[in-house]
């Protein structure tokens, strides 16, 4: 045996507090009963410690230690075998102190700094898995407790072969059983046969879970564990032919599977063996007539997704199709899948049916119908009936985005629930008002005529978009003559998409939100819709011209409506696009706007999108898009170019459906000399025609008693081509309540605690440094997901400063904890390594996972040569 070994042992077992169970004088017992290290004994130098060989009688010794050196450390070496305790006459120094042995056993056991002498047992008996060298000093560098027992120092080992750099029982056998749950090719189970043994870790199992040891297997354990979390889960009673599978009691073994489920690094392995033990055991016929009272928080398998959404779908259609009844549990159920592992590969399609649920909750809300007075219907669609448009785009959308074709029949039922319910009610209704509104004044119906007049387009207590400017924006220019305005104008922004756009702004910015309706010119097109948002007094409408005047003056384009609001605001203005205002940096846009007033900006997604006959079928997700942009845009206005007044609007809405406009949804297209122009939702004509089902409007803005007629409800006028499903022009409440969105940015003052903000991120390590291939980050979330702050998905990953490639793979985490302790805010991530020589110094990059900012970068060491296989940095 090497005597240096022997003296840096010797050493640390008498300078480690750790191995001694008193702050005393330390005595260390060598026996040697072969007398294989007396040269040793002899060469060795412990500073502070006096070597004595026992050879004398044991009073002497014992009056040596006790009354001439009681404070002297000392090592007592014996060339014989440790006495019977009974003939033992220094036991009681003994057993104060340590024993120590020579032998390569009894050297690992004091390297460990174990107490117990059984260990040093334990160790022998396990000559192979101490055989290795690298597997010896991966068990020292966990620094097991001193006062281990064997179950303790097995668990240990265990935890080396599996890799781990802590003793854990939970990672060990998720370790073991993420191998393989057939034991001859689990390689790590090999191991463990052929280093320590199954009872070991059999016992840590049934330590740790409950497991019973009865004739054990993986795939038993494993199904049992499964089957035992899923029975936990119920709200009900198992299936019988699961339930002899269940652990008892349960907590542990439900516990374990609920922490592997949430790991980020193993759920996916996790999510493999759940789908095989689901297959084995046929667990979709097990529980597909149970009811989603009893699974609704159950996500032991992700066929319980599969059967709520089935059984979710059925009881829609029903429905649809019956009497509806209270819909509140369905809701209740499906937001409790939000949070559980299986939830991001259906999320569309609950997202898809939530949506329905909120179509069929608002149905039952108008069980009469819409019929009221048209300024009363006006309102009410403004305050509450364009949900019903927003929650159809929202099903649209999302089912579009879906997979499979569970959908497929609830989409038809949806589609005959918003066109043959609540477009062609609601478009009966407004119809009808509209007519009766039109009539005379105070609703009074006028005297018989040749042929009826035309209907006044107007409302009684609703403003015209025509008054846009004089109500929004010239107040604010006239209270100071130093205040901007914004104006957004964005083509084809609905009103129920700028009802979601005002709540998006409220909680993403700081500042006062309003949203008001305003009615549409008719013809509700962009011609007209834009011309209307300008400063004038005169506005003119020239059947089939593109251009509509003001004042005389030509609105068509940037530059000509830019010369109107030059002439007719009296400040300086101008107009941008959105999107080179977007693209401008802070500099470039500060210097666009900084000499103006009156800046006016011009976006179109939702109309460019939807007037192409072959990308209509998007336009529902365009909105989403729209949204994203103006969110920006207002964001860009206030944060960068010190804006404070911005107004969102738009020139006219839209109609659409997904289904293919029937020949019994169009109406025959009048023609003849009285024809001035023909789109499909209106027609311009010198008089009204004789036709009872159109609807004839005299316009303000036209001359020589042009009129404008519109088909009743959502019809279409049959015109030749493709590209129905998208049309404005006409007066449906969708095409011609137009929102106004007011927003005024407060700057942040002292003691305010500003807008909504996601959750900060830090690094917590010692040194910047990473030493091995694959190794642990800790992050912290540096604020409590509560108030203004909301939780943030972030990716985080080391990058080369050179190529801004990655060199590690790139791990994702939720910063979503409600902890106010920092300590229950600390995430793990296992990162490896991926390049074969990563550069000396190297970025450490953390970004939010939606917009791909940085909100953290560090620059770190990588020095992988100095590096174990098992230290983290």
């Amino acid at each position: 045996m090497n005597t240096t070994r022997i003296q840096n042992t010797l050493e640390t077992l008498f300078q480690d507090s750790a191995r001694w169970l008193h702050p005393g004088r330390r005595v260390v017992f060598w026996y040697d009963p072969e007398q294989q290290f007396t040269s040793s004994f002899n060469e060795l130098q412990l500073e502070g410690v006096e070597k004595l060989q026992l050879a004398d009688t044991a009073f002497t010794v014992k009056y040596h230690l006790l009354v001439e050196q009681p404070t002297q450390a000392f090592l007592l070496y014996a060339p014989f075998p440790e006495p019977a305790p009974q003939e033992n006459w220094l036991l009681d120094i003994q057993k104060s102190g340590l024993t120590f042995s020579a032998d390569p056993a009894a050297l690992i056991y004091a390297d460990l700094g174990l107490r117990s002498r059984r260990l040093e047992i334990v160790i022998r008996e396990h000559d192979k898995f101490f055989k290795s060298r690298k597997r010896t000093e991966a068990l020292q560098a966990m620094g097991i407790s001193p006062d281990s027992d064997e179950r303790g120092l097995l668990l240990a080992m265990l935890s080396v072969l599996a890799g781990l750099k802590v003793p854990d029982a939970g990672t060990l056998i998720r370790r073991v059983l993420l191998g393989g749950l057939l034991e001859s090719d689990n390689v790590l189970w090999s191991d463990i046969e052929r280093f320590i043994s199954p009872e070991a870790f059999w016992e840590v199992v049934q330590e740790h879970t409950d497991f019973p040891k009865q004739n054990p297997s993986l795939n038993k354990l494993f199904v049992q564990l499964l089957i035992t979390h899923f029975a936990k889960s119920l709200h009900g009673t198992i299936p019988p032919q699961l339930a002899n599978q269940v652990i008892t009691p349960g907590q542990r073994a439900y516990a374990f599977i609920d922490q592997w489920m949430r790991d980020q690094q193993d759920s996916l392995g996790w999510k493999i063996l759940s789908s095989e033990v689901a297959e084995q055991l046929h667990i979709f016929d097990a529980i597909e007539n149970l009811e989603p009272e009893v699974l609704f928080e159950a996500a032991s398998f992700e066929v319980v997704d599969k059967v709520l959404i089935r059984t979710c779908v059925k009881t829609l259609q029903m429905q649809m199709r019956q009497q509806i009844t209270e819909l509140t549990p369905w809701r209740t159920w499906l937001q409790a899948r939000h949070t559980l592992i299986w939830f991001p590969q259906y999320e569309k399609i609950y997202q898809a049916l939530e949506a329905a649920i909120a179509l069929l909750e608002f149905k039952q809300q108008y069980p009469e119908g819409f019929r009221q007075p048209a300024p009363l219907l006006f309102k009410a669609y403004a305050s509450d009936l364009h949900s019903f448009d927003q929650a159809y785009r929202h099903f649209i959308v999302k089912s579009d985005d879906a997979q499979g074709d569970i959908l497929k029949g609830l989409i038809d039922d949806v589609e005959n629930l918003y066109t043959q319910w609540f477009l062609d009610s609601l478009g009966e209704a407004w119809s009808d008002a509209l007519s009766e509104e039109g009539k005379g004044e105070k609703g009074k119906i006028l005297p018989p005529a040749s042929s009826p007049l035309p209907l006044s387009w107007e409302l009684e207590g609703i403003a015209s978009q025509t008054r846009f400017f004089g109500r929004h924006v010239f107040p604010i220019l006239e209270r100071s003559d130093r205040e901007k305005v914004f104006v957004i104008i964005s083509d084809a922004l609905r009103y129920e998409v700028a009802s979601e756009l005002q709540e998006v702004i409220k909680k993403e910015v700081r500042g006062e939100t309003s949203l008001e309706a305003q009615l549409g010119v008719l013809p509700s097109v962009t011609r007209l819709g834009m011309a209307a948002l300008l400063p004038g007094s005169k506005l003119e409408l020239i059947p089939s011209d593109d251009d509509v005047r003001l004042d005389g003056l030509s609105t068509k384009g940037a530059l000509a409506r830019q010369k109107v609001l030059n002439q007719n605001s009296r400040v300086e203005a101008t107009v941008l696009s959105a999107k080179d205002l977007l693209e401008m940096n802070t500099d470039e846009g500060r210097a666009a706007v900084q000499p103006y007033r009156l800046i006016y900006i011009y976006h179109n997604v939702i109309d460019a999108i939807g007037d192409q006959a072959s990308s209509e079928r998007q336009v529902l997700s365009a909105c989403k898009t729209a949204i994203s942009e103006l969110l920006r845009l207002v964001k860009k206005i206030c944060n960068s170019i010190n804006g404070t007044n911005v107004i969102i609007t738009a020139d006219h809405g839209f109609l659409y459906q997904r289904r293919p406009i029937q020949e019994a949804d169009k109406q025959p297209l009048p023609s003849g000399e009285a024809v001035l122009e023909s789109k499909r939702r209106y027609l311009l004509a010198r008089e009204q025609l004789n036709d009872s089902t159109l609807l004839h409007f005299s316009l303000p803005y036209t001359e020589n008693g042009t009129v404008a007629i519109v088909p009743r409800g959502s019809l279409r006028f049959a015109v030749q081509g493709v590209g129905a499903q998208f049309v404005h022009g006409g007066a449906s409440l969708q095409e011609v309540c137009v929102p106004v969105i007011t927003y005024h940015h407060q700057r942040a003052v002292k003691g305010d605690e500003g807008p909504a903000r996601k959750v900060g991120v830090q690094v917590s390590a010692r040194v910047r440094r990473v030493t091995n291939n694959r190794f642990t980050l800790t992050l912290v979330q540096s604020d409590a997901v509560e108030g203004r702050w909301r939780s943030r998905q972030i990716t985080v990953a080391f990058y080369d400063p050179q190529t801004n490639t990655p060199i590690t793979d790139v791990r994702g985490a939720n910063l979503s904890s409600t902890s106010p302790h920092p300590s229950d805010r600390e995430i793990n991530l296992r990162l490896t390594v991926t390049t074969a020589n990563p550069p000396s110094n190297v970025y450490l990059i953390v970004k939010d996972a939606d917009d791909e900012s940085e909100l953290l970068r560090e620059t770190w060491a990588v020095s992988l040569g100095i590096a174990n296989d098992f230290g983290d940095f």
